[in-house]
């Protein structure tokens, strides 16, 4: 009997002793989420790869967690087993520490308030201005569009002279973003993800102004590498 209790006492100690905790923990609430799978995926190999998941049977808060050595992108994918689901994925800056995620079933997406990742902040204050700039753009492709059904020549002219400038000012935008953001690994995330197609010179100069701790991190490798290639 003493022995039966003894192991009785043991089992229970070892049910209640949790897992360690990983360097990322994110808390992810769903509402009106009744059943599903949530992913959290990272990527390994130019591919998506899941980290940790979990089954919801009812509307609650969960918690995923990974280990990480430096900022990166992260994503939280809803799986219903539907057709759509293949979108439901919610994009976000990673890092050590609680990380909180709050959306709805409707807009999963769109809805998405991400919080306890300053590198998300970065990112957000970047999307805030690109999301200017392409709401400039597609006023200017509906007056490409206008002055093609009026074939007016000269509207064409200026309508391409202003997407060109356009194109140069968000581009300008993001390179110098990158360099006053260059203690963030946003930096040579932002270089490797929109400024690809610009020239050496300017990604040298991102990748100069990265501090050691953002130029040995996953993008910041990447980048060395990039710029490497280019060389050769």
């Amino acid at each position: 009997m003493k022995h039966t209790i003894t192991k009785l006492f043991l089992i229970a100690l070892l049910g209640s002793c949790s897992a360690p905790k990983k360097d990322m923990q994110v808390i992810v609430e769903v509402k009106d989420l009744k059943k599903g799978t949530l992913y959290l995926e990272r990527v390994q190999d130019s591919g998506l790869v899941a980290v940790d998941s979990i089954f919801l049977g009812r509307e609650e808060g969960v918690v995923l967690q990974a280990d990480l050595d430096h900022p990166e992108l992260f994503y939280i994918l809803l799986d219903r087993n539907q057709t759509d689901d293949i979108d439901n994925r919610i994009p976000f800056f990673g890092q050590a520490g609680e990380i909180s995620i709050q959306t709805t079933l409707d807009d999963y997406v769109t809805k998405a308030k991400v919080s306890g990742s300053p590198t998300q902040e970065i990112y957000n204050a970047y999307l805030k201005v690109i999301r200017q700039f392409n709401n400039e753009e597609l006023d200017l492709i509906a007056a490409y569009l206008q002055a093609q059904l009026s074939e007016n020549t000269d509207s064409l002219a200026l309508v391409e002279q202003q997407t060109a400038s356009l194109s140069k000012r968000k581009m300008l935008f993001t390179v110098n973003f990158a360099v006053n953001n260059a203690n963030s690994v946003v930096a040579p995330y932002l270089a490797l993800t929109e400024l690809s197609t610009v020239s050496k010179s300017l990604l040298d100069t991102i990748a100069s102004s990265m501090p050691d701790d953002v130029a040995n991190s996953r993008y910041g490798t990447l980048l060395k590498k990039y710029l490497s290639d280019l060389e050769n």
